[in-house]
């Protein structure tokens, strides 16, 4: 594996950083004129009321300066942390790169005080699942996106006492003893 550092950033470089998710997301982003514009004709002069600052959490994943792979997210509401976007370049991926940057989410979401990490992602976006499920995220729901179709959502739990309460709770359901 090349050796990659994890760090934190106050952002990502423009305009290479949205090449780069471009890039990541084009077989799974269903952008299209007739989304952009639904989501125009929603648009309101509306002043809808201040929420709290949310402070994102970034880290960059560099090969020497380059930005090879990222994530950013934010405490939630429940003390729980929301890790929003995520991206390995295709030439990075399959070295680790994400495992890292899971690893640094997790440290830093416990550091402030986070009970979970959640994510949502595509159902067709199936490395990533794959790499959650095996990190120990778990499925815990599906939602409707007009921009990216079914999302699974994912989560997992940075206790073990919170760990055994969802296998209690949930998984009798879904997964019958035998």
């Amino acid at each position: 594996m090349p050796s990659i550092e994890i760090r934190y950033t106050d952002k990502f470089p423009e305009p290479h950083f949205s090449s780069l998710q471009k890039v990541i997301f084009a077989d799974i982003e269903q952008v299209s004129a007739e989304l952009g514009s639904v989501l125009a004709s929603e648009r309101t002069d509306v002043d809808f009321p201040a929420r709290g600052t949310v402070s994102i959490c970034r880290l960059g994943a560099y090969d020497g300066q380059e930005l090879v792979g990222w994530t950013y997210g934010w405490m939630d509401q429940d003390n729980a942390f929301y890790m929003a976007n995520s991206g390995v370049m295709p030439a990075h991926r399959r070295r680790g790169v994400y495992t890292l940057l899971l690893q640094a989410v997790e440290r830093h979401a416990s550091a402030q005080g986070a009970w979970c990490i959640r994510s949502r992602h595509s159902v067709v976006n199936n490395p990533v699942i794959i790499a959650k499920l095996r990190a120990g995220f778990r499925i815990s729901g599906l939602l409707q996106s007009a921009q990216m179709g079914t999302l699974v959502e994912l989560t997992q739990h940075l206790s073990g006492q919170r760990e055994a309460m969802f296998r209690k709770r949930v998984l009798p359901y879904v997964v019958p003893d035998r």
